[in-house]
């Protein structure tokens, strides 16, 4: 995860909390303007604690994990049609970044089994957050357009 992706989940738990720029700041014990910056992507630098206490502030985990895993964190066996609407937003940025291209049919026919949506926009949302950098990240949200244009099509045709 880079800086801006962290500006943006920051932004993003900010204003679902209610705060205001200034608000955050005070709490985690920076400048409103360096606040400010790192959520409009145009922060280069922030130091770690900084970040911490940002994060903490706007209840985000920061993990530290190797770049590269030789295997996905997760088997994907919660890729069944019963389980889709468990599937949690961590599990499914797993199967975009770290599955194989089985994973990746497996999350579209939960989304496709599951004709409320629900699904599909979670997935949508974790792919917005997901690094721009990731290449992985990069050609699911290629994808995704066509996955759930199939799904809205089988939707409307079943109501």
């Amino acid at each position: 995860m880079n800086l801006n992706t962290v500006g943006h989940l920051v932004a993003e738990r900010r204003r679902a909390k209610g705060l205001t720029l200034r608000e955050l700041a005070v709490a985690a014990g920076i400048g409103r303007s360096t606040l400010a910056a790192l959520e409009s992507g145009k922060l280069p630098e922030l130091g770690f604690a900084k970040v911490a206490r940002l994060c903490a502030a706007v209840d985000l985990a920061l993990e530290a994990r190797p770049l590269e895993l030789e295997a996905p964190l997760m088997r994907h066996r919660h890729l069944t049609k019963a389980a889709g609407r468990d599937l949690t937003k961590a599990a499914i940025a797993d199967v975009i970044t770290r599955g194989d291209f089985s994973a990746w049919r497996g999350l579209v026919r939960a989304i496709r089994d599951h004709e409320d949506g629900r699904l599909a926009r979670r997935v949508r949302e974790v792919v917005a957050a997901l690094d721009k950098d990731d290449a992985k990240a990069r050609a699911f949200a290629t994808l995704l357009p066509q996955i759930l244009l199939g799904q809205q099509s089988r939707a409307a045709s079943h109501g």
